[in-house]
């Protein structure tokens, strides 16, 4: 054999050689890919804690818009209304989280006095308060099988299937905040929540739209460290836990601002 067919037969040998070592990774890759795209359909979404650069900007910038155009009283109660608003026009298909009998239970909460704790606190300290805060939340919304529909600032809308449900996260997240050791970022800080739960209704929004508003009127209503329920939330607390459902505190009549006539809430003993 010359040595030109030598040289021929190992460069064939060695061609050989990588396309079998290229055919096996580009199988392995193949593989790889097929078990990420099965992941990523499987794997749950996860919750945000830490607000990105961009959230802490549209936190500080809002507030401070806000409160130039509507004042002190008008940006405290803002942020609850906005995502009253939002949910009527951008999510008529949470309906589709009714339970059995149809209804659905909304609960709307923020921090009390957002507006003079972020001043105090400053930017960097009020986002940091924003984390801690978010954390609690989304862990006691996680934990009692509610579903976060939208944040902004302080603010939190959130959709259980029923008032029971929301009635026990609500209950652990002011637990949680009253009990926060001292110097902590929550220490002092005072959250209200209100709870209603009434019909769902299809995509033209309109019983549902008027149900979001009544509990974000609802939760408008209750001072930092309350948790107030609806005449709604607690007839269905009484279905679900009859005499054994969370005492109430104090039942007051109140006029809800775009709701005719007066209507009645409850103050829930969320302590036990």
């Amino acid at each position: 054999m010359s040595v030109l067919e030598i040289v021929l037969s190992v460069t064939c040998a060695a061609l050989a050689v990588s396309l079998v070592v290229a055919w096996g990774l580009l199988l392995g890759a193949r593989r790889r890919i097929a078990q990420l795209k099965r992941s990523i359909r499987t794997e749950r979404p996860r919750i945000r804690l830490v607000p990105t650069p961009s959230d802490a900007v549209r936190t500080v910038v809002g507030t401070a818009i806000s409160l130039k155009d509507k004042g002190l009283s008008g940006t405290l109660r803002g942020s609850i209304d906005d995502l009253a608003r939002w949910a009527d026009v951008e999510r008529p298909d949470l309906a589709r989280m009714a339970s059995r009998d149809g209804t659905v239970a909304i609960l709307f909460s923020d921090i009390e006095g957002s507006t003079a704790l972020n001043h105090a606190l400053g930017d960097r300290g009020w986002v940091q308060l924003l984390s801690r805060h978010d954390a609690v939340v989304n862990r006691a919304v996680s934990r009692h099988g509610g579903y976060v529909i939208k944040t902004q600032g302080d603010g939190f809308m959130v959709a259980f299937t029923d008032a029971a449900q929301a009635v026990a996260a609500a209950a652990e997240v002011q637990r949680r905040i009253t009990r926060a050791r001292p110097g902590s970022r929550l220490s002092g800080v005072a959250v209200r929540i209100g709870v209603h739960q009434g019909s769902a209704v299809h995509r033209d929004g309109d019983l549902f739209g008027r149900n979001v508003a009544y509990a974000a009127r609802v939760a408008a209503q209750a001072e930092g460290g309350e948790v107030l329920v609806s005449d709604g939330a607690l007839e269905s607390l009484e279905q679900t836990h009859g005499d054994d459902r969370p005492a109430v505190l104090e039942s007051r009549e109140v006029d809800l601002k775009g709701i005719p006539g007066t209507q009645v809430v409850h103050a829930i003993d969320w302590k036990v």
